[in-house]
């Protein structure tokens, strides 16, 4: 499951590594339609729309949402849905698979659960669905204002006040029962990380669950 992070070009932002996964597992699967929770920078569009015919990114954010219907204005083969992650009537049809790579680190165990079950509703069987989670290992975990059962948000800083929800193995696990795990791994996320929203010195220490699951 390793990977290098390097960019497409010299300046393009480099796509997370399991962008790169997901963009191999659903080629060598000739898959239809996939789903992207969570635009960002827009990173992982570009491997994933060259191994998908159609994508559709769903973003709860309205700013991020307009930027990506102007960088992907006039391409077809893209779909832009500005709404919550959660949203059960915002997606229709099935889809060959579905990637996150920050969205679901954000949020609360509620909305988190919420976007996890949207999805699965929508997946077709044996279609992947490859994601990052905070983990409990992470030094930001119980620090700064509690904002809910296992959710912090820090005072200061790149994320300030940006709520974030943290994950043990268990926690893991229950979150994703009903789909079976082809790998599960707690990684060093700082040089994985969105640069466009953490400052180095607050990426430095960053801990992540990488997660390989499918729906049955």
């Amino acid at each position: 499951m390793n990977d290098t992070d390097t960019p497409i070009e010299p300046s393009a932002p480099s796509p997370h590594p399991l962008a790169r996964d997901f963009a191999r597992a659903i080629a060598s699967s000739n898959a239809g339609r996939v789903l992207l929770l969570g635009f960002g920078s827009g990173r992982n569009v570009p491997p994933v729309l060259a191994a998908a015919p159609r994508v559709v990114i769903l973003e709860d954010d309205a700013e991020r949402a307009r930027a990506a219907s102007a960088r992907f204005a006039g391409d077809g083969r893209i779909e832009i849905v500005h709404a919550p992650y959660g949203a059960t009537g915002a997606l229709a049809g099935s889809f060959a698979g579905a990637l996150t790579t920050h969205a679901l680190l954000h949020g609360n165990p509620a909305s988190v659960g919420a976007a996890v079950a949207n999805v699965r509703e929508r997946l077709e069987s044996q279609a992947p669905f490859f994601m990052t989670l905070a983990s409990k290992s992470d030094p930001r975990y119980g620090q700064g204002d509690r904002l809910d059962a296992d959710t912090y948000a820090a005072p200061s800083g790149s994320e300030a006040g940006v709520p974030h929800v943290f994950f043990d193995l268990a926690g893991v696990r229950a979150l994703l029962d009903g789909f079976q795990f082809d790998a599960l791994e707690e990684r060093d996320a700082s040089e994985t990380a969105g640069a466009w929203a953490h400052a180095p010195h607050d990426a430095a220490t960053l801990r992540h669950w990488f997660v390989w699951a499918r729906r049955p």
